[in-house]
């Protein structure tokens, strides 16, 4: 699941991602949707070719599509123009380690 913080400026900003939370099973759909954000931050954080690509997915107003960066959003209880702010403008490094139990 993913944990968030207000900071002091209003930008929200991403903390972690669990591998389990209370609330939430992992089920394979969450498990893959959970896998594309954090694809999204390494590839923004990468290379300039993937960089573009991931701001393009971000960017895409497209959520009809079960997979596309606004459906993601939606369907974690995220606002999309908030996550993307965090993931383009961290105030601290975004670690995309996968957590073990």
């Amino acid at each position: 699941m993913f944990d968030f913080f207000e900071s002091n400026s209003g930008n929200t900003a991403i903390l972690q991602i669990d591998a389990e939370h209370s609330h939430l099973r992992c089920e394979s759909v969450s498990e893959l949707m959970r896998a594309m954000i954090l694809r999204t931050i390494e590839d923004f954080n990468s290379c300039q070719r993937l960089k573009v690509k991931a701001i393009e997915y971000m960017n895409n107003e497209d959520d009809d599509y079960v997979l596309s960066f606004r459906a993601i959003c939606k369907y974690f209880g995220m606002d999309p123009v908030k996550t993307r702010r965090a993931i383009m403008y961290p105030e601290t490094k975004i670690s995309t380690r996968r957590r073990t139990l």
